[in-house]
């Protein structure tokens, strides 16, 4: 496989990050959740407009990694806009698609969120994960993040337990 290349994301990226998105979540969530409930998810959160303001919006860090100019991964990172203080950033999304796991692109996302965060004087970071993605808590863990809360929340109306990992920059 060709190198992956990271790049701010476009608005012609929409489709990419709409389908890395829809098998990022089903490798990660269709044994805890209903397919279906995965597929409103993915339409209610990633539709077209959506993603074009989160890409647009000046206070979001929204990148894609590439290869072979295909968007194989994503992230989006920003202010987190609730009870946190300023100098907390959220980690929005950070999705791979499941046939490019393993290859560091992710790493590489992350490590340019952080770059970009610390630059815009970011001090901390906070995400919240489904406590059964086991990948992706297990990537937050190997990169420095530790689990600072949890909570039962309704997606779809099914109840799941969410939980807080937090780290420094």
């Amino acid at each position: 496989m060709s190198e992956h290349v990271l790049r701010p994301a476009e608005r012609a990226d929409v489709p990419g990050v709409q389908r890395v998105a829809r098998a990022g979540w089903h490798a990660a969530y269709d044994d805890v959740m209903d397919p279906d409930t995965v597929d409103d998810c993915i339409d209610d959160w990633y539709d077209a407009e959506t993603l074009v303001e989160a890409i647009e919006d000046d206070d979001v860090d929204y990148l894609v990694a590439t290869v072979d100019d295909r968007v194989v991964g994503y992230a989006s990172v920003g202010p987190t806009g609730d009870d946190h203080p300023a100098s907390v950033a959220g980690l929005y999304s950070i999705y791979v698609h499941p046939r490019c796991w393993g290859q560091g692109i992710g790493t590489s996302l992350f490590e340019r969120c952080v770059t970009r965060l610390r630059e815009r004087g970011f001090e901390r970071l906070v995400l919240r994960v489904i406590a059964d993605n086991d990948v992706g808590i297990s990537f937050y863990r190997r990169h420095g993040f530790e689990r600072t809360g949890e909570e039962t929340v309704e997606l779809k109306g099914q109840p799941l337990t969410e939980c807080e990992f937090a780290r420094d920059l």
